[in-house]
């Protein structure tokens, strides 16, 4: 039995390199879409602030869908 140390290598990089970019991503999407709501309700407008945090939630959640087509073989 021949285990390819250097695919496994970059599967665990990979990996981890998308965990940490999809907690960014995530992470600064509520926050934004927080902290939008938090102007608004003091009487500003935060629609620039809520509309960035929308698109970062929104990329994460591409980002989800990319992993569940790269998963699943029907959809090759």
């Amino acid at each position: 039995m021949h285990i390819d140390w250097a695919a496994l290598g970059v599967v665990a990089v990979v990996s981890i390199a998308t965990s940490v970019i999809f907690t960014i991503l995530l992470a600064s999407g509520i926050r934004l879409v927080s902290a939008a709501k938090i102007k608004s309700n003091e009487g500003g407008s935060g629609t620039a602030i809520l509309s960035a945090g929308y698109v970062l939630l929104g990329i994460a959640g591409l980002l989800v869908l990319f992993g569940i087509y790269l998963i699943v073989p029907q959809f090759h």
